[in-house]
């Protein structure tokens, strides 16, 4: 007999709510935890567009070259990247609306950029750079290279705010800076290659099979709630000619989980365990929104504690992250299991999958719970 939440995917799916769906999770102990065998057209070989769940294996790269001794956390790394290096800091408008700028005073670090606490930020999604780029008659977020498309001023100095932006992009840079390697070839050699996985791409275009395998990305209508299909994909991948560490991955569900699957047991074949160990520490300033709730980490946010009224995390120390179509992923070392949801729905934050991806979560833990009771 179906379970609810199986009766609630297949609903979605019927009433074309969602245009696919993969929803997988996995315990510590490798066995898989058995939540939705998909009825939607996708299969295993379904590449989605990953969007900010590229930023994981990004931060992951980044840190084997830290492990390696190639560069520190707290090195400035402005001197390997000059477009980031020149950047100043804004700090308002003249009454034309030219930009105030200030030279920055401090140094930008990996740590700076991993934690989004370096003082950039995304112009689709700041008000303030928007201005910046009208007053000069530019649309960056078009450009084709991270240089360009980035070369905006910085919101505040670095490692004293937080903002979420195109940091793990310039860190993506600096891992092909550093390494004299595209990003996806380096991710293929040292990410993915020990984890058996061969579906991420930057490229899915570039290649014949992985072109035919893309997910269907589609955008619901504010007024009649239907989906239509996006045939380009996803606009801040249009164009783009740099490997685009914070946006631009392609990967099919089942190989990204097992990533999360890697950081969750802890098992080295991608990171030591003492480096795993310390992307769960606290690494720098809190984000002054929600202090007591959500820390920024390496790679994701961490949810600290599990009574906090935030429905992202049941236990204590969860890294979890989400991607602009509605794709979501946890990490719940306390409780010892990995998931990951995803869809291809625009906007960000879209209300059908938001419902579904609580319904999956409380699924994941529903689980967990009677698990434990058939136990005692």
């Amino acid at each position: 007999m179906a379970s609810s939440f199986e009766l609630l995917l297949n609903e979605a799916i019927k009433n074309l709510d969602v245009p696919s769906i993969a929803v997988e999770a996995i315990r510590r102990d490798g066995s898989p935890s058995p939540l939705f065998t998909s009825q939607s057209a996708i299969g295993n070989n379904t590449l989605f567009t990953l969007a900010s769940l590229t930023k994981l294996p990004t931060s992951i790269a980044a840190l084997q070259l830290v492990e390696n001794g190639t560069i520190g956390l707290d090195d400035n790394v402005t001197d390997l990247l000059p477009t980031l290096k020149r950047q100043r800091i804004l700090k308002g408008f003249k009454v034309d609306g030219e930009p105030i700028l200030e030279d920055r005073t401090n140094p930008i670090t990996l740590r700076h950029l991993l934690t989004h606490s370096a003082g950039t930020g995304y112009d689709f999604s700041n008000d303030e750079l928007r201005r910046v780029q009208s007053f000069h008659g530019e649309h960056l977020s078009a450009k084709p290279t991270i240089e360009q498309r980035f070369n905006l001023p910085l919101l505040f100095e670095p490692g004293e705010s937080w903002n979420y932006g195109c940091s793990i992009d310039w860190v993506g840079k600096l891992v092909e800076v550093l390494t004299g390697l595209k990003l996806e070839t380096y991710m293929s050699k040292h990410v993915w290659q020990p984890l058996g996985v061969t579906s991420f791409t930057f490229w899915p275009h570039q290649r014949d099979s992985a072109a035919k395998q893309l997910a269907i990305l589609a955008e619901r209508d504010d007024e009649t709630k239907h989906l239509r299909p996006l045939p380009e994909g996803l606009s801040l991948n249009i164009g783009a000619t740099d490997c685009f560490g914070g946006q631009g991955g392609y990967s099919t569900a089942e190989d990204f989980l097992q990533l999360l699957y890697s950081l969750l047991a802890n098992d080295g074949r991608i990171l030591k365990p003492e480096t795993a160990d310390h992307r769960n520490e606290q690494i720098c300033a809190e984000p002054q929104n929600g202090r007591s709730i959500l820390g920024s980490r390496l790679g994701g946010l961490l949810i600290e504690t599990a009574d906090h009224g935030c429905s992202l995390s049941r236990g204590s120390n969860t890294l979890v992250w989400s991607g602009a179509a509605n794709l979501f992923w946890f990490i719940d070392r306390q409780n010892g299991i990995c998931g990951l949801f995803a869809t291809q729905v625009m906007p960000p934050a879209d209300h059908v999958s938001q419902a579904l991806i609580k319904a999956f979560h409380e699924e994941v833990y529903k689980q967990i719970s009677e698990d434990a009771a058939r136990q005692c």
